[in-house]
């Protein structure tokens, strides 16, 4: 509880330093902190009583601009518009969220204290500053294009800053829960009704033209909606069978698959999702239910695997077409460059941009070389072995604070089992994205994981930080 100066306590991501207590909140033993409860928030004076009524307007309006804030940051922090050139104001404020939130990231950094600082401040200094380097001697970039290079990095500082936002901020998990649904729901039904509304003639061929509405020979029509709260989403929905399974929890999932399947079309994402929620499925599975599981399921991939999937190689290879070659075709110009030299396999050779004197074309004789569609090994080639490590780790802490023995200690459950199975739901998303990434780039959106990881923290911690602090005015 409070001090009876009015400090804050010290809390779980708080620690020591040079004699003081850090709290999350930025608050220190002896002085204001930055969340002190309701009455300072409602303006009272410090060390007065509050009105029972001045209580209740208060709690109300954090109440609301908490829920305003979330509404509004969330999906900025999930990098939903990040390459959406669809929505032009968006899509640009997606690109320069990073810079213009990193006074929280930097509130986070150096007057929080969290376990797993340490290794972001060490991966973002390796990509922001190492990297960049070795590009300028490998590649032959100027300083601007090597630092060009970076901009997409940059939103792994939303661990820092969405930790910071949360503790100050302090919203109850069950809140969080509904806001992230919210959007999941809106992300579904924003599918269909593009997809019903929006002319064929709005989707285009080249991706240049539209990130949104697009058509491929091999797919047909579809709209490549960000997913990060729709994939969120339908795993909550898994969680909540293997807790309280309902026939509306199943149609649910059924019905924003089927959606992803019909519009969103993305195969590896689709297959994914599937796999990632029969994994959740079975191991939540009573014992003799599992063992039956186990047999069927070892039968049926043997099975498929002898009558289905080998003799239709060629038929999948031609369906991927276009996308499957030049994926291959990167995969050797990339192994090809990085044997030249055993520094480069080690610390990676950096990249480029499209604005950069040095031009893919002159690198490798194409235009066509993609690193984002080579997973790791285009990860290898940019940071090198040491660089995928240590991005490899920020997902092992990801995980670690969803599944590890810490997190599942009985005080860090949530009370409620809906706001449980969305924190549950949160790792096994983590688990998508680190099993995706071995088709598309880590680096693709690393906002999600980041900001995916700051709220296991923050939620896993919710009621520890709630005894130091005190009760919190508004709570969901």
């Amino acid at each position: 509880m409070s001090n009876r100066d009015g400090s804050a306590g010290r809390i779980g991501l708080g620690s020591h330093r040079r004699g003081r207590v850090v709290t999350a909140g930025g608050a220190m033993t002896g002085r204001s902190g930055v969340v002190r409860g309701a009455a300072l928030r409602g303006g009272a004076v410090p060390g007065e009583p509050v009105a029972p009524a001045a209580a209740d307007h208060t709690t109300r309006a954090t109440g609301g601009l908490e829920l305003a804030l979330m509404i509004a940051v969330l999906p900025m922090f999930g990098q939903v518009f990040h390459y959406l050139i669809d929505v032009g104001p968006l899509y640009y404020l997606s690109k320069a969220w990073p810079f213009l939130t990193l006074p929280l990231a930097m509130h986070g950094a150096f007057r929080l204290s969290g376990r797993h600082h340490p290794l972001y401040a060490m991966v973002l200094g390796y990509v922001i500053g190492i990297t960049p380097a070795l590009s300028m001697i490998w590649l032959g970039n100027a300083f601007l294009d090597a630092f060009g290079t970076t901009v997409k990095v940059w939103p792994l500082t939303y661990y820092f800053s969405v930790l910071s936002l949360l503790v100050i901020l302090r919203p109850h998990p069950d809140t969080l829960r509904r806001v992230l649904l919210a959007y999941g729901v809106v992300t579904f039904a924003m599918m269909w009704a593009l997809w019903l509304l929006v002319p064929r003639t709005h989707y285009a061929v080249d991706p240049t033209q539209s990130k949104l509405f697009m058509y491929e020979v091999e797919r047909g029509y579809r709209i490549y909606m960000p997913m990060v709260f729709g994939i969120m989403s339908l795993l909550y929905l898994v969680r909540r069978m293997t807790m309280s399974p309902r026939l509306i929890h199943v149609v649910l999932y059924l019905a924003g698959l089927a959606t992803m399947v019909m519009i969103f079309k993305q195969r590896t994402s689709i297959m994914m999702l599937i796999v990632i929620s029969g994994w959740v499925l079975y191991r939540n599975l009573p014992k003799l239910a599992g063992s039956v599981a186990t047999v069927v399921l070892g039968v049926g991939l043997v099975a498929a695997t002898v009558l289905v999937v080998l003799p239709a190689m060629d038929l999948v290879a031609a369906k991927f077409g276009n996308s499957l070659s030049i994926r291959m075709n990167s995969l050797t110009l990339a192994f090809d460059y990085m044997l030249a030299d055993a520094w480069r396999w080690l610390f990676g050779v950096g990249s480029i941009t499209r604005f950069s004197a040095v031009t893919l074309f002159d690198l490798f004789g194409t235009n066509h070389f993609y690193l984002a569609d080579i997973g790791w090994v285009g990860i290898v080639f940019e940071y090198g072995v040491v660089g995928a490590l240590l991005l490899l780790a920020l997902y092992a802490v990801g995980l670690q604070n969803a599944y590890g023995r810490r997190a599942r200690a009985p005080e860090r459950r949530m009370r409620d089992p809906r706001t449980e199975a969305m924190v549950l739901a949160l790792g096994d998303y983590v688990l998508f994205l680190l099993v995706i990434s071995s088709v598309y780039s880590a680096v693709f959106t690393p906002g999600e994981l980041a900001m995916v990881t700051a709220l296991l923290i923050y939620v896993r911690g919710f009621w520890s930080t709630q005894a130091a602090m005190g009760p919190h005015a508004g709570g969901g």
